[in-house]
């Protein structure tokens, strides 16, 4: 009997260390896949900033050429109006 008592405390001790074992580790990886997360959403963040840094800058460059078309058309409605005038 005692060595039945042995034998099942020794079963126990092995099954929380492994218990203890397994645990830690998914906590690791768990960190560790945060980590990466992490590190993710700041290059996707990153990525996403110079995509619209660039479309902002092609918009206003655009808005600036519309503009000058702008201007040049007011340019020559003001010399036709001053021809007919």
């Amino acid at each position: 009997m005692s060595e039945d008592k042995t034998l099942f405390d020794k079963n126990i001790e092995m099954w929380e260390r492994w218990t203890s074992s397994y645990m830690d580790t998914m906590a690791k990886a768990m960190d560790k896949t945060m980590e990466q997360s992490v590190v993710f959403q700041k290059q996707v963040e990153k990525a996403a900033a110079v995509a619209v840094d660039a479309q902002l800058g092609a918009m206003l460059a655009a808005i600036k050429s519309l503009e000058k078309q702008m201007e040049m058309l007011s340019g020559r409605i003001e010399e036709l109006l001053k021809k007919q005038g």
